[in-house]
């Protein structure tokens, strides 16, 4: 017993005098890279840090930024770009070289005798010096505000040198975003930033500051959920508060996989819409976007669409399009009908995960369907919701992702209960769809949201009776789920997991739409 406690006492006190050495030639280690050489020494790359991730020296303590963060919940959704933390120094927002650096692509080269750091990226080169206010962008000398420091063997650069950087294709733009304490680099789309909302009497003005006004859609017009769909990343926040008399109710960043997608709440006494790129007139690159919703009607304005909830969903029919000898469209080795059954199949089973609702498919393997028989499969399961899989392909062209097709909504018509004296309207068995027209352009929206999210975009709905639904009498949409033609959509669909994503997020807007979302 004594013998192994002594044991054990010199194995830790070895560990302890082995960890101890090591941590002191660190600083020493450090302090060589920054003292001054007796003689000039060419510039040499300075080769990535190869210090032990249990030894690494600590940080420099990093003082809250102002303005102060934001609640998670008023910020966008963890966006997928880079980003790197930021310390204040002296009251300063400094980055780390070597974060700098890797954001830019650059290469380090470390002047030892000069004190000098130098990033080489594409033509662009930046000089920084340690202790010095001033750094030299290509051939010009830019005023830092503060100086460049040395903290931890690593400089620190104050984030004001990233206005003066070169604005051109082969240097990364990078800005610094106060509210996330962080420097985010740009993506290609650009940046959206914080929503201005002001209000009036008659009007609500809702101003996206963006920089390519050309990338904007509308994805959603209902009024509880009207979604509004950037290509540029949102680095702001939504508004603490909204005017007394505002007629948008709520406007938060919703989770997107590309671009960034706002839903708004708008109340029921706005009259319409009107999307505004620019300052009103045609402005290619940069300025804003505005959404105007105005208190009475007036010419020129974009309906909302007609907005009804489903009562409880039990029972879902999914319909995998085409079978035997009607293969659909083929794109190398895929196939449209093998693709929608085991798509069918898939969505069935998150479907059983999500909700406790039947789910019912129109065939199980392949097989032949006409029309009428895929609508009494539906009729007679007395379904809530048909939801028709297809895949598309439009070779030679740019199209890609998702479309939904549902029966025309009637977004012109007027809410509110028919007259009792109203005349009774008899519609022929193959448009019985058109019953349910808002509950279906309603699913097709959640549909396409959660398929957008997941990034399957982009998305595209059209109002028209296509033929799987003639005779279908519950809501019920045809789900163009990728577009074979498209490489990137057939790689997703040839990848077991993209294609059982693809499923998760078809059962996510139809879980949405089914408890009322």
């Amino acid at each position: 017993m004594r013998l192994s406690r002594r044991l054990a006492l010199g194995v830790s006190a070895a560990l302890l005098a082995l960890i101890a050495g090591a941590a002191s030639q660190a600083p020493s280690s450090a302090r060589a890279a920054h003292a001054p050489s007796r003689a000039p020494s060419p510039e040499r790359p300075v080769p990535p840090p190869a210090r032990p991730a249990s030894l690494a020296r600590p940080a420099p303590p990093s003082i809250p930024l102002q303005p102060a963060p934001l609640p998670p919940e008023r910020l966008a959704p963890l966006p997928a770009f880079e980003s790197v933390p930021v310390s204040r120094i002296g009251g300063v927002a400094h980055i780390g070289a070597n974060d700098l650096a890797r954001l830019l692509g650059a290469t380090k080269f470390w002047r030892a005798d000069l004190r000098k750091l130098v990033l080489r990226a594409g033509p662009h080169r930046v000089t920084l010096t340690t202790d010095n206010p001033f750094a030299v962008v290509d051939d010009r000398t830019v005023w830092l505000r503060a100086p460049v420091v040395s903290r931890g063997g690593e400089l620190q650069v104050p984030v004001s040198l990233l206005d003066a950087l070169p604005r051109d294709t082969t240097l990364a733009r990078l800005l610094f975003e106060p509210h996330r304490g962080a420097v985010v680099k740009v993506p290609r789309g650009g940046l959206v930033r914080s929503p201005e909302v002001t209000s009036g009497d008659t009007l609500t003005r809702v101003v996206f500051p963006v920089e390519r006004v050309a990338d904007v859609t509308v994805v959603g017009r209902a009024r509880g959920h009207f979604r509004v769909r950037f290509a540029g990343t949102f680095v702001g926040a939504a508004p603490e508060s909204l005017p007394p008399a505002s007629l948008v109710r709520r406007i938060m960043p919703v989770a997107a996989a590309a671009g960034s997608v706002f839903e708004l709440e708008v109340a029921s006494g706005a009259a319409g819409y009107r999307l505004v790129r620019g300052a009103g007139a045609a402005d290619a690159a940069a300025g804003t976007v505005t959404l105007e919703f105005p208190r009475p009607w007036r010419a020129g304005l974009e309906e909302f669409a007609l907005e009804a909830r489903p009562s409880r969903v039990r029972v879902i029919v999914l319909d995998p399009g085409h079978g035997g000898p009607d293969a659909g469209v083929t794109v190398g080795n895929d196939v449209e009908k093998d693709l929608a059954l085991a798509l069918a199949r898939l969505v069935r089973t998150e479907l059983a995960l999500r909700l406790g609702a039947q789910v019912v498919l129109t065939r199980d393997d392949d097989r032949p369907l006409m029309p009428e028989q895929r609508a009494e499969i539906a009729n007679r399961a007395r379904a809530d919701l048909v939801v028709s899989l297809h895949f598309d392909a439009v070779p030679g062209t740019q199209r890609a992702g998702a479309a939904a097709w549902c029966p025309p909504a009637g977004v012109g018509a007027r809410e509110g209960p028919l007259s009792p004296r109203a005349p009774l309207v008899l519609l022929p068995w193959r448009e019985v769809a058109l019953r349910r027209a808002v509950l279906s352009r309603a699913a097709a929206e959640a549909i396409l949201g959660a398929l957008d999210a997941a990034g399957a975009g982009p998305v595209r709905l059209r109002e028209r009776l296509m033929v799987p639904l003639l005779g279908v009498d519950a809501a019920g949409l045809m789900l163009d789920c990728a577009t074979l033609s498209a490489i990137p959509d057939r790689i997703r669909v040839e990848d077991p997991r993209g294609l059982q994503e693809l499923a998760a997020a078809i059962a996510g807007g139809v879980a949405r739409w089914a408890e009322g979302r």
